[in-house]
């Protein structure tokens, strides 16, 4: 008996671990190259799309906010918030504008970083590749 209810347990389990969902967000273009003077602020349109298999979804996450693999301080990026959702199966969209402030004073040079969906409050897992920031800090002369 008991043997029989660990079996139902672990089969209980493993089937709504199975049942877990994640939406996949992805950028529009995947890499943004900007050239920003010392104590200018450049900005760029970035088209954002969620997609899900399930019934629906609602994902709430800011973009700027998390960085990775590179070189940009968290100061330079104004975090834009973003709200998909989708009543049925499928794909939403929306656009941001990825905004950065390179403070005066800055040292010339490139800066990059790969900025990620920090998940505020989302109904699922968000999977995503991210999209990758270079600028490259010049005195305009």
């Amino acid at each position: 008996m008991k043997k029989l209810i660990t079996v139902l347990l672990a089969t209980i389990i493993l089937g709504l671990s199975l049942q877990v969902q994640a939406a996949n967000v992805t950028f529009n273009p995947r890499e943004v190259k900007l050239k920003i003077a010392p104590g200018q602020t450049g900005r760029t349109a970035i088209k954002v799309k969620g997609f899900s298999s399930s019934a629906s979804y609602s994902l709430n996450f800011l973009v700027g906010s998390k960085l990775a693999n590179g070189n940009i301080p968290k100061g330079w990026l104004t975090a834009a918030y973003l709200w998909l959702d989708s009543n049925s199966d499928g794909a939403s969209t929306a656009t941001m504008d990825l905004v950065v402030s390179v403070p005066p004073g800055t040292k010339p040079g490139k800066y990059s970083a790969l900025l990620m969906p920090d998940d505020m409050r989302s109904s699922e897992t968000i999977t995503s590749p991210g999209v990758v920031v270079s600028i490259d800090v010049s005195v305009h002369e």
